[in-house]
């Protein structure tokens, strides 16, 4: 069964016309671009912001193999009432210096540029390899320029909610030449890095995205289609992009594991190239930070802990102390609770004292908002310490 034959696994697809979409509907199964994307989940109510949102993009048709039904109209009172209020508190709770957000637009061109790319690989265009390096210099030029490394830390965290995949990429392509940067890297070892990163998970093009964000369990057939997509990433890179191999030879081992445990070929050690254990370790970070089909992304905390205690045997334990020092225990961007029950928001990392960042008030000992927060290097003192990581959610009646 080739990548792209949806029949193969017992669907019969129709066409659903985008202007004859109406709020409160949904279907059992899926809803799918021409480019077999997942647009809507199943069984999620369509709201208007989906709707002008799929009309602003230029979308005029969808696919899906479900059933169409309505939610009644208490129903969608409700639901439209809870939509607009998850957009405004999503809006709350992003929470970005100016340091930061003169980045915004540069993470937008980016996710631009290479979702392009990752289009044409997709619907069997050709590619010049020049789009991808130069994509590769840009990124590295602006990273280089910026004296505080952290802005990009937390542009992650507070970048990318749209197209899982490109985002991902960009993600991983940024954390892991911060992480180059840390191990000393010269601007041209930078640069392949960075081109490495971008096209590692190209072959994810080449797997249906109903595979790719299927929320139930995969059949054997399903995983090994996921499981082939390091090979389609070699193959793309070789024959189609004519990259250097050291590229290629990353896409190959990017699931391979330090202790042999990964595939396709269960290397280990040595076997593995140095820039795909640095991009391992990152991509495995960024996927936990991020919401899938399957499950909710978890807090920056949540995922350090995940590849510490993975890492201990899957990932190289040099590389990975270096990408502790650089994210810190408790991440920037992520939220904590102080010994005095004051909430504050982590804005930098101590490579030194990993359990001590420097973090800005965001909420005082009484339970009040505050703009302009104090900030506090705990590495410094003694008074005041963490005694818990915090959710952004749990973060409640934010200042407008």
């Amino acid at each position: 069964m080739g990548p792209d034959n949806f029949s193969g696994i017992g669907l019969q697809m129709k066409k659903i016309r985008v202007d004859e979409l109406k709020e409160g509907m949904k279907f059992s199964k899926a809803l799918y671009d021409e480019h077999k994307n997942i647009v809507v989940k199943a069984n999620q109510p369509i709201d208007k912001y989906k709707i002008n949102s799929l009309k602003s993009k230029g979308i005029e048709f969808l696919e899906t193999a479900g059933e169409m039904s309505m939610v009644d109209e208490i129903e969608l009172k409700r639901l439209t009432s809870s939509y607009d209020e998850e957009k405004k508190s999503e809006q709350k709770k992003i929470i970005v210096s100016k340091e930061t957000a003169k980045y915004i637009e540069f993470y937008k061109e980016c996710v631009t540029t290479l979702g392009k790319i990752y289009k044409k690989i997709q619907t069997g265009q050709s590619v010049n390899p020049e789009e991808i390096q130069n994509l590769s210099k840009n990124i590295v030029n602006t990273i280089l320029q910026e004296k505080n490394k952290d802005n990009f830390i937390n542009l992650v965290n507070i970048a990318g909610k749209g197209e899982y995949l490109v985002n991902h990429v960009v993600n991983v392509t940024i954390l892991s030449l911060l992480l180059g940067i840390k191990l000393g890297y010269s601007i041209i070892k930078l640069n392949n890095l960075a081109t490495a990163a971008l096209v590692y998970d190209i072959g994810m093009t080449k797997v249906p995205a109903i595979i790719l964000e299927k929320e139930s369990k995969l059949s054997p057939e399903e995983f090994n289609q996921i499981k082939a997509h390091p090979i389609y990433s070699y193959q793309i890179i070789t024959k189609e992009l004519g990259l250097p191999m050291e590229i290629a030879r990353v896409a190959l081992e990017h699931h391979e594991r330090f202790d042999g445990s990964g595939y396709p070929r269960k290397l280990s050690g040595t076997e593995i190239s140095e820039m795909t254990k640095i991009i391992s370790i990152v991509d495995t970070y960024e996927a936990l930070i991020k919401n899938r089909s399957h499950r909710e992304a978890k807090e920056s905390y949540e995922a350090i802990k995940v590849v510490l205690g993975e890492g201990s045997k899957k990932m190289d334990p040099e590389i990975l102390k270096y990408f502790i020092s650089m994210m810190s225990i408790y991440p920037i961007g992520s939220y904590v609770e102080l010994s005095n029950t004051a909430i504050a928001q982590v804005i930098s990392s101590d490579p030194v004292s990993p359990f001590f960042p420097t973090v800005k008030i965001i909420k005082d000992e009484f339970g009040d908002f505050v703009e302009n927060g104090e900030v506090i290097r705990l590495s410094k003192t003694r008074d005041v310490y963490i005694v818990k990581s915090v959710k952004a959610k749990e973060i409640k009646n934010e200042p407008k």
